[in-house]
């Protein structure tokens, strides 16, 4: 059996967790070792069967980023020193010394554990949304469709990144990339649907849906209130947390909120009504059927199961990916979004234009559409490649 590890560099949350998971127990309940390196050392640890497996800290770059507002896939790795070839190398060096021993790498956003398994000559898979594996073209196609992006700004970019990555490829042997796109081909599983993906110009592409990922097991009971249910995932920090609760309490809408580290002052103003705010993993699976509607901040993860749940969002980005999903949720009519920058946002309005018909019908369309998808057998699927893989190499 193999030595397998899963790894997570860049981005922040249990999301990257939550999306390894299920492939990393399903891979040692079939024998493998299985070994976690995180950006974050506690992120997810929550999660059931996070215990599991072992867990160390990622090699990661901590610099100034260079751009506030990325226009590609090439300026967010300028944010994080891909461009700096000194930087590349120290950083592939210390995943190198991580990775011994293994003889595959399964990572979420995890461009120097690809890189390093290049020169390793093992095999890598980039279990994906998406958002963080371009199209192979030179240079990566923009993110924010809305604003110039001049292509001689985007090949600038690009070329520093491939620049840097080159050189550390080149000194242990290794091919060159022509594309930031290369590092990813025929290592990608893009566990999205055609209608979430953010790259429409990616084209054909193999998709495996969103597998079962690692949920809490709490099941609270749903606080009294004439509104509509709504369940909710958002997190400590987001600013228009208080309105957002108090317009919930206004319609009387019996809500579930996880809300990791809220304010306990918060937490009690909103106590005793129609709104239970609470920090402990709930079961998502369990609870969303039970929904009307559902609040989030657009992670790909919880807006996939509530569009396969058959249940509109209203979706409160506070990132770029975020924002995105946002856009490629609204344009199919199956939610509403709030522009972080908007100010005094009225959610009470927002909660009553999703309450009407044509918003739970379009997602309702979503998830017939997919009623067939068997997650099981998605990640099946995605296990034997990963064994296929293993097994060539030790042939």
């Amino acid at each position: 059996m193999a030595s397998i590890v899963f790894a997570w560099e860049l981005g922040g949350h249990t999301g990257h967790v939550t999306t390894l998971l299920p492939i990393a127990r399903a891979l040692r309940a079939r024998g493998h070792a299985a070994r976690f390196l995180l950006r974050e050392l506690k992120s997810g640890e929550d999660l059931a069967g996070a215990a599991e497996i072992p867990r160390a800290a990622a090699p990661i770059w901590v610099g100034p980023p260079r751009h506030a507002n990325p226009l590609n896939f090439g300026q967010i790795l300028q944010n994080f020193g891909y461009d700096q070839p000194g930087a590349v190398r120290q950083l592939i060096e210390a995943w190198r010394e991580r990775l011994a021993g293994a003889q595959a790498v399964v990572a979420n956003v995890a461009p120097a554990a690809h890189i390093a398994a290049r020169t390793l000559g093992i095999p890598s898979f980039e279990i994906s949304q998406g958002f963080h594996v371009p199209p192979p073209t030179m240079p990566a196609p923009p993110l924010r469709h809305w604003e110039p992006a001049p292509r001689a700004v985007l090949e600038s970019a690009d070329g520093a990144v491939l620049g840097a990555m080159n050189a550390t490829l080149a000194a242990y042997g290794a091919a060159p990339l022509g594309a930031i796109g290369e590092l990813f081909a025929g290592r990608a599983m893009l566990l999205t649907y055609p209608e979430l993906d953010i790259y429409p110009e990616r084209g054909p592409a193999d998709y495996y849906g969103v597998p079962k990922s690692g949920e809490g097991s709490a099941v609270p009971e749903w606080p009294r209130g004439s509104g509509p249910r709504v369940f909710g995932y958002l997190y400590n920090y987001f600013a228009g947390l208080d309105p957002l609760l108090a317009a919930l309490r206004r319609l009387d809408a019996p809500t579930l909120l996880l809300c990791r580290g809220a304010n306990p002052e918060l937490v009690q103003k909103h106590a005793g009504g129609s709104v239970l705010v609470t920090g402990e993993p709930m079961s998502v699976s369990r609870l969303l059927p039970q929904s009307q509607m559902v609040v989030c901040h657009g992670s790909h993860q919880m807006t996939a199961q509530t569009l396969l749940a058959g249940k509109p969002l209203l979706m409160l980005p506070t990132q770029l990916e975020q924002f995105l999903i946002m856009r490629r949720v609204v344009r199919c009519g199956a939610g509403l979004g709030v522009d972080p920058a908007v100010p005094d946002a009225d959610y009470a309005r927002a909660l009553g234009e999703l309450a009407t018909p044509r918003y739970a019908a379009q997602a309702t369309e979503f998830s017939a559409r997919y009623a067939a998808h068997d997650p099981d057998a998605a990640l099946a699927t995605m296990i034997q490649r990963i064994e296929a893989a293993l097994a060539r190499q030790a042939a």
